[in-house]
């Protein structure tokens, strides 16, 4: 401020002569120079505020996206049947499922409190490519052909398969030999009966086993249903898969 009068009075000072013949010309240039630091402190604080507005802004449009994306989500679940849009997408994500095949074995694992989270399909219903969690196909093995080569290549990898016998060469010609198989020992003697599971005196842990990218999911259905499940390591899976084929 003390720089900035003093630049003032040297250039009333170098140019008094000409002033004195325009005295209200000078009054206003000297006022105008004294509210000059106003100005700039107007100027910054305006550029701090707009700065603070477009974050604004910005936050503003990743909710706005966030929330169309939940909305998505709830209306391709309430299309189906699965609920109400007020259900959040983690809970769709952790818990949905769809199981193809509804014998036995696919009834049970949709019965319960997992209907309002299972999408169940027959052998000729087409799996929904824009769908979520595991694909737990529930059916006899000479029907797998079809289910996969009708499967949308981008849910391939969500491919969950829990039929018995050896698997492992057909999944390799299938590029689905990483995918999702579970080993079941649970008892189903009728569709809609009890369950009994697989545990005994020397595997009171459960003989029912699952490896890959949705046994966590798997296992947690299993559960939920009062039914024991080990997630194992690919490692772990093969031999307990050569004990049961014996």
């Amino acid at each position: 401020s003390v720089v900035l009068h003093h630049i003032v009075f040297c250039f009333f000072f170098q140019y008094r002569e000409w002033f004195k013949m325009k005295p209200f010309l000078a009054i206003y240039i000297s006022i105008s120079a004294t509210q000059l630091p106003n100005a700039l402190s107007w100027s910054l604080n305006a550029a701090a505020l707009n700065k603070d507005r477009l974050n604004i802004i910005g936050e503003l449009g990743m909710a706005s996206r966030a929330r169309q994306k939940k909305a998505s989500r709830s209306k391709w679940a309430e299309a189906r049947g699965f609920g109400s849009t007020t259900a959040t997408p983690t809970v769709m994500e952790d818990d949905f499922c769809t199981i193809v095949g509804g014998g036995r074995i696919g009834s049970l694992l949709g019965q319960g409190e997992k209907e309002s989270s299972t999408l169940l399909l027959g052998r000729g219903d087409s799996i929904p490519s824009d769908g979520v969690g595991p694909v737990i196909v529930c059916t006899r093995n000479e029907a797998l052909e079809g289910i996969i080569e009708n499967c949308p290549d981008n849910r391939r990898k969500d491919l969950v398969f829990v039929q018995n016998g050896y698997l492992d060469d057909f999944l390799d010609q299938k590029g689905l030999k990483d995918n999702t198989q579970a080993l079941l020992y649970v008892s189903v003697t009728a569709k809609g009966a009890e369950p009994i599971d697989g545990v005994t005196d020397v595997n009171p842990e459960g003989l029912t086993a699952v490896t890959g990218l949705h046994s966590s999911a798997f296992a947690k259905r299993l559960n939920d249903l009062g039914l024991k499940c080990r997630v194992l390591s690919p490692e772990e899976y093969r031999p307990a898969m050569f004990e049961k084929l014996m």
